[in-house]
């Protein structure tokens, strides 16, 4: 008889190891910025693959600090968090399967249907559907991935009374509620998670300061409808631009505002000397305000909308090379239409870059001169536009000519990825009155060829000190009483970038020496591939050299007659067209 019972009692031990998970439990210091690095040494649950009619749930990982719970997910596929999708997150909040309502063996108190944004809240007095912002939830990317990262605060009362994680531990399970949908845990299993109280390391508090004086300060900032001129909202907006003292804004959402209202507004609120401050509005709703001069502007929107100028912006000697800043408010909304929209004005961005890199357009620019796009970019469905504004891979390119490298040496484009001051989050939008939660829509998208970022932060004075409110002479209200978007500040340092290597490699060509001190300059096809024509511009975009080779993948160009300075070389073979530049220098005695 004692020895039935102990193999039934060992019987149940191993179910319930079979069928309750646990995670080791590991507070960590998470950002909720749409990047992942963080959560390498978070442990893992990994589903079993190919078990769902649709989307296929791969792996989650759960962490905590002392006021958030974190949950990262992966999925087979991507797509949208927030639209065209049926997955639930369901939480058994105070670990009680008698509670809540019933699904894949606990008992949910919280479940979060994403794609229709519903906080659903389970509890003795029934139901309630909530929002985002009465549990403290937000989760990021705002585009399409198939990854996702989200918190809840711990310290949520979604009744106003009774916190919501009532119990140390929890349980979690994701499902995707169509007819033969993946669960993770599956079907009949359980996962407990149990809050680490240990202290993660404090989160360093960014103050306004520029690291260095020399640095060039961007701001950007939806004003949302007019903010400048709105009577009820512009003294918030003086107190954050004053605080933040940026050398370059990029409004957006100025329909009705002049350029003239905002340059008067800048004049009196952060005084500098000679003319002023410079603005210019060419399109429908974006203001580019800048300290030094705005030299040229090219409104770039092929759209119906007219929403993306591009600036170059005359910088002080002590600068090195100017700027050219592209102020970008793109289509709103989710949705294919409005995405199809987003992805012609990215395609229409990346072929002006090219324009302004290639001698003879519109605007030559010289090399290394630093390219931003700054603004409200609004990137909320496929991921595929960020895609094309940062690696240059246009969609259509019958219309938009081909493929390019958008930076400098022939790389990609770097996002200026953002926190906000005093918090590891990168959000840029947060309407807390709205059925979305919050989005990071506002980036800052640089060539990194000579330029570098030395500091960037995002204003959120919800979340800011009172000491540090007084600091800055702002007030907690500011943020949201201003705009539903948050400045975001970017302070850049523009770096010497004559001094290169003494060999490009680009494209199976190799351009030697360079820079050119001597009088010869040696361009080879490394393939053997038959080079065609090469010719040459000074950096203003002016021909100035020109000549077809003869049957050879190899050759010797004099350089004795060019003064010094930057020179772009076009080379042609018979399969492709590359455009590349070269120095040159002083010549050696």
């Amino acid at each position: 008889m004692q020895i039935k019972r102990l193999v039934v009692l060992i019987s149940i031990l191993i179910l319930t190891i079979a069928f309750n998970n646990y995670i080791y439990s590991q507070a960590l210091p998470i950002g909720i910025d749409g990047k992942f690095e963080d959560w390498d040494n978070a442990s893992e649950y990994t589903d079993n693959q190919n078990d769902g009619a649709n989307i296929d749930f791969l792996s989650f990982k759960v962490s905590n600090d002392s006021n958030y719970l974190f949950i990262q997910f992966t999925l087979s596929q991507d797509i949208e968090l927030d639209d065209n999708n049926n997955i639930y997150l369901e939480i058994d909040a105070d670990n009680n399967p008698a509670t809540g309502y019933s699904v894949n063996g606990i008992g949910a108190d919280l479940a979060v249907k994403f794609d229709s944004q519903d906080f659903i809240y389970t509890h003795s007095g029934g139901t309630d559907y909530l929002i985002h912002s009465d549990i403290g939830f937000y989760a990021l990317p705002t585009v399409s991935s198939d990854t996702f990262e989200l918190a809840i605060s711990r310290s949520a009362e979604p009744d106003g009374i009774n916190l919501l994680f009532s119990n140390p531990s929890i349980k979690i399970c994701f499902k995707e509620n169509d007819s033969g949908g993946d669960y993770i845990p599956n079907y009949g299993s359980t996962f407990t998670y149990t809050f680490d109280e240990t202290p993660v390391e404090s989160y360093p508090i960014i103050d306004f300061e520029k690291n260095n004086p020399t640095d060039l300060r961007l701001m950007t900032f939806n004003t949302l409808a007019d903010g400048l001129i709105d009577a009820g909202r512009v003294e918030s907006f003086e107190r954050i631009i004053k605080s933040v003292n940026p050398d370059i804004i990029t409004f957006n959402e100025c329909w009705n505002t002049t350029q003239y209202e905002a340059k008067n507004r800048l004049n009196s609120w952060i005084q500098i000397s000679g003319n002023g401050w410079y603005a210019v509005k060419s399109d429908d709703g974006n203001i580019t305000c800048s300290k030094f001069p705005i030299t040229q502007y090219f409104t770039i929107d092929p759209t119906y909308i007219n929403r993306i100028t591009a600036n170059l912006i005359e910088l002080p000697e002590t600068f090195l090379r100017d700027i050219l800043i592209i102020n970008a408010h793109l289509k709103a909304s989710g949705g294919a239409a409005n995405d199809a929209i987003r992805q012609e004005q990215a395609d229409a961005i990346i072929n002006f870059i090219r324009d302004v890199k290639t001698p003879g357009g519109a605007l030559t620019l010289p090399y290394g001169t630093p390219i931003v796009i700054s603004g409200d970019l609004n990137l909320v469905g496929s991921n595929q536009i960020l895609k094309t504004l940062l690696t240059g891979d246009i969609v259509n390119n019958s219309a938009y000519g081909s493929d390019i490298s958008p930076d400098w040496n022939q790389t990609d484009f770097t996002d200026a990825l953002a926190y906000q001051t005093n918090e590891r989050t990168a959000y840029t939008w947060l309407d807390e009155s709205s059925d979305y939660w919050a989005g990071r829509l506002d980036y800052t998208i640089y060539s990194d060829r000579g330029t570098s970022v030395s500091k960037t932060f995002i204003v959120n004075t919800r979340k800011m000190s009172s000491e540090q409110l007084s600091d800055n002479n702002l007030l907690i209200s500011d943020s949201y009483i201003a705009s539903d978007h948050m400045p975001k500040i970017t302070d850049f340092i523009i770096e010497d970038v004559i001094a290169e290597t003494n060999t490009i490699s680009y494209q199976n060509f190799i351009i030697y020496p360079n820079p050119v001190s001597s009088e010869n300059l040696n361009i080879e096809e490394i393939k053997g591939k038959e080079i065609k024509e090469i010719t040459i511009y000074n950096n203003t975009g002016q021909l100035i050299f020109n000549v077809i080779p003869i049957n050879s993948n190899k050759i010797t160009i004099h350089t004795g007659q060019f003064s010094k300075g930057i020179y772009f070389l076009k080379i042609r073979t018979a399969e492709n067209e590359i455009l590349s530049k070269f120095i040159k220098g002083a010549s050696k005695n």
